[in-house]
């Protein structure tokens, strides 16, 4: 809930500005770095490893909260090895283009080398002298890049987003000024939204180690003063 609110706020603050550049609009692809995972080197879950060096986003870890990494898949080395162009960098930016569209996630973490699987696209900020990464990344959480993706996906028996579906959104960039602006605002904000997402998984994961033991008597809790 909390959350929530600060997005809202968030978007707020973007919608608001963009309103008030009085600038020419331009095309979201020209600030992006967009890849996918190329079709035949897609993953079945069969190849997933219990545990390893390198971990994979999937579509049930990329949830509408963002990325939970307790949910992440492991591949070997070799299959995270033959994607360079989709290797993860902290501020790259997730995107589910199939089924689901518009889920998204914000790498602001890599404990260790991770890749995506088929149906997410990796978004990276080439431009950042131009536009910042929070701006892009509350520009797709945005209910302009949401009706834009509505208006492409419409009627569609599988819905799908394409790397050109990017080159065709536009928007009236801020100025430099109002950019900054933006970023001043938003920043602590924009922290804080991880910090609670980061909070809320390690709890989860506290929750989902403890609970089997507790339900099999491992964990004694029979003289605690409740």
């Amino acid at each position: 809930m909390l959350n929530e609110n600060l997005e809202q706020q968030i978007e707020s603050i973007l919608l608001k500005t963009i309103d008030n550049a009085n600038t020419q609009p331009v095309k979201l692809g020209d600030y992006l770095y967009i890849k996918g995972r190329i079709g035949w080197k897609g993953l079945k879950k069969s190849e997933y490893l219990p545990i390893s060096d390198y971990r994979i986003i999937n579509g049930e870890s990329l949830t509408l909260s963002g990325i939970d990494w307790n949910k992440a898949g492991y591949i070997s080395a070799e299959r995270y090895e033959e994607s360079p162009e989709i290797m993860l960098n902290i501020g790259d930016i997730l995107l589910s283009k199939d089924g689901t569209i518009g889920k998204i996630g914000y790498v602001d973490k890599l404990e260790i080398p991770s890749s995506v699987a088929s149906g997410i696209f990796v978004i990276r900020n080439t431009r950042q002298a131009e536009i910042s990464t929070q701006f892009i990344y509350y520009l797709l959480k945005s209910r302009l890049f949401k009706a834009f993706i509505t208006s492409r996906t419409e009627g569609s028996v599988i819905p799908h987003l394409y790397q050109k579906d990017f080159m065709e959104f536009e928007f009236q960039l801020p100025s430099p000024d109002d950019m900054k602006i933006f970023d001043d605002t938003t920043a602590a904000m924009f922290s804080m939204v991880f910090s609670n997402l980061n909070e809320n998984e390690r709890l989860i994961h506290l929750r989902d180690s403890l609970l089997p033991k507790l339900m099999s008597g491992a964990i004694d809790v029979s003289e605690l003063d409740l």
